[in-house]
């Protein structure tokens, strides 16, 4: 074997442990998840800062939107996670790492929920609980550019900024209406748009 057909060989090899090409189902699964997410969840925020702005719908209209889009994204989430089945396994070092990334970032929210949540449940002040998601968007928009650091694609590094840019505001503007017209477009933007180019690509 020459030094050259050697080196091809070790080249493909390294390819194949970083990981650059399909890193499995996983990627497009999360993909689907995040643009669900955002889609529900952004509604939801827009209609309650439409109510704050004067909008009255009828209760069960109310309701819908406070329960409905957790039920919806809970059925969701099941069924697509019995379809997958042994399909969710990432493939490659990259493709790994950047699911470790936002694996260990639902950790961290939940974490934040056990801080957050009991103060506010204590004091009865809305706006303590106000501080829960603009502290989970900065730390979406951390893991976001970590992906960026690995992946070099210049739509995660617009998607980590628009993450950390909407949390800085979000902490401006906490207690007035607008805070939640800023939560809803970041969710529209940010999570359900790079979910469907997740859930569209070949891979991480």
């Amino acid at each position: 074997m020459t030094d050259v057909e050697s080196a091809r060989e070790d080249l493909a090899y390294l390819k194949t442990v970083v990981g650059g090409g399909d890193s499995g189902e996983v990627w497009r699964f999360t993909g689907r998840m995040f643009a669900a997410g955002g889609l529900l969840y952004g509604l939801q925020c827009l209609f309650h800062g439409a109510q704050i702005l004067g909008f009255n719908p009828p209760g069960p209209v109310t309701l819908l939107f406070v329960f409905g889009p957790t039920a919806v994204f809970l059925v969701y989430l099941t069924v697509a996670i019995i379809r997958a089945g042994t399909a969710l396994k990432p493939q490659g070092t990259t493709g790994r790492a950047v699911t470790a990334f936002f694996s260990a970032t639902g950790m961290i929210n939940l974490v934040l929920l056990v801080i957050f949540l009991p103060p506010y449940l204590q004091s009865g002040d809305f706006r303590v609980w106000l501080f829960y998601p603009a502290v989970v968007f900065a730390v979406l928009g951390g893991a976001w550019y970590a992906a960026w650091q690995l992946r070099r694609r210049l739509w995660m590094l617009g998607t980590a900024l628009g993450w950390l840019v909407s949390a800085a505001l979000m902490g401006l503007t906490r207690g007035q209406p607008v805070y939640l017209v800023i939560c809803g477009l970041c969710l529209f933007l940010f999570l359900m748009l790079p979910g469907i180019v997740m859930a569209r690509s070949k891979g991480a």
